[in-house]
């Protein structure tokens, strides 16, 4: 059904970005893998089962606090006298975390023990000592058997301390999907490059790229290929065969030189072709090879829109993985923000404190001429189906990107 409102063309009937997604995971099922890397390289990763400690620590015992290692039995009848006592011989010290010589079992906080020139001790009189005094024993920090890192979990810095403690040396992780980036047409240049007229300049290749990257990927980022049918299918071929994702960026919509629709129906199956998200329509899934293949459209919000939220979606879903929230807050826009009743509408915002305790959210129209403000914004927020308009003052929840 073809409606116009306002001026601009409306489609409805269109699937919801849940159910186009629900479709395409019936569809696909991700074959994932795992490999070994060093502990160095296993940050940021995702563990591929659960790792347990192979070791214990302390290896024996050592000492809980920086002091003096004492023998219980010369306090067996209370505070002896100390002022003969000889290191070496009467005590040594221990420090934290430190082993220390058998002949001792209780440590002293070195606070409540003053070492005198002569060797000898002073001892506070609320001294009291008894054999395990301060001591850690074997095992008290980690045990063979301890759970480490869960399986399926983002690997942290404090993760790798507990691995490296757990006597872990090579780390299981889930193989990061190869994702192609097929950025097309002939009216493309380079970044770096200025364009004459008729050109525009390749903003999705870098953008999509370091995206794939924050979203645990691996992408592979082909160069810009023109508007001719034999070669897109060449690299197109290229691609499903060596890649995990495909991701074609443009050429999804009805023109004369659009022929990604037509070649991924001879490669493979399209799922969905319009979907209820924008901007970004006309966006596609489809599977090939039984591989997913996502044809992103060209317009720089519309592709990111499309990679924030069905591109995210997929790698997560290849990695076995929920993606991470984003943190909110609550924020009432400066003025009316209309929508596109039957579309979820992405509106990137730039949200400020307003001075009373709360936040207000700017509203930024990439057609009126703010795709830099859109793009450079600190927050976003997409309607839900069915929303008209948001009036100003109106409470509602943001996503903050910075």
């Amino acid at each position: 059904e073809w409606m116009r409102t306002m001026g601009e063309k409306n489609v409805t009937g269109f699937p919801s970005r849940e159910q186009a997604l629900s479709d395409f995971w019936e569809a696909w099922q991700p074959g994932g893998g795992e490999e070994l890397v060093s502990l160095d390289a296993a940050c940021g990763r995702i563990s591929a089962r659960a790792l347990y400690s192979s070791v214990e620590l302390p290896v024996v015992r050592s000492s809980a606090c920086d002091g003096i290692a004492v023998k219980s039995a010369d306090f067996a009848s209370g505070l002896p006298d100390t002022s003969t006592w000889r290191r070496g011989r009467d005590y040594i010290r221990a420090d934290t975390g430190d082993d220390f010589d058998d002949a001792f079992d209780a440590v002293i906080m070195i606070e409540k023990a003053a070492i005198q020139p002569d060797g000898s001790v002073v001892l506070d009189e609320d001294v009291a000592v008894s054999a395990g005094t301060n001591v850690n024993p074997r095992g008290s920090t980690i045990r063979r058997g301890d759970l480490l890192v869960e399986a399926r979990q983002l690997i942290r810095p404090t993760d790798l301390a507990a691995l490296i403690m757990g006597g872990v040396v090579m780390v299981p992780v889930l193989r990061r999907p190869r994702v192609a980036f097929i950025p097309t047409g002939s009216e493309l240049v380079p970044a770096g490059i200025r364009p004459w007229r008729g050109q525009n300049i390749d903003t999705n290749s870098l953008m999509v790229k370091h995206m794939l990257l924050e979203m645990g990927a691996e992408p592979l980022v082909y160069p810009i290929i023109p508007d001719n049918q034999e070669l897109l299918a060449e690299v197109f071929g290229e691609a499903v065969a060596h890649c995990d994702i495909v991701v074609i960026n443009g050429g999804s919509a009805v023109g004369d030189e659009d022929f990604n629709v037509r070649m991924i129906e001879e490669r493979g199956r399209v799922i969905h072709h319009y979907i209820a998200a924008v901007p970004g329509r006309p966006m596609m899934l489809a599977v090939a090879d039984g591989k997913p293949v996502i044809d992103l459209p060209g317009p720089t919000l519309a592709a990111y829109y499309g990679s924030d939220w069905c591109l995210r979606a997929v790698v997560a879903r290849w990695l076995g993985v929920v993606p991470p929230a984003r943190p909110t807050v609550e924020a009432y826009f400066a003025e009316d923000v209309g929508s596109v009743v039957h579309m979820a509408n992405l509106a990137r915002l730039n949200v400020v404190a307003d001075g009373r305790g709360g936040y207000l959210a700017e509203p930024f129209n990439f057609k009126k001429g703010q795709l830099a403000q859109c793009l450079a914004s600190n927050a976003q927020r997409v309607s839900p189906i069915g929303e008209a308009s948001i009036a100003a003052g109106e409470p509602v929840v943001v996503e903050m990107l910075r």
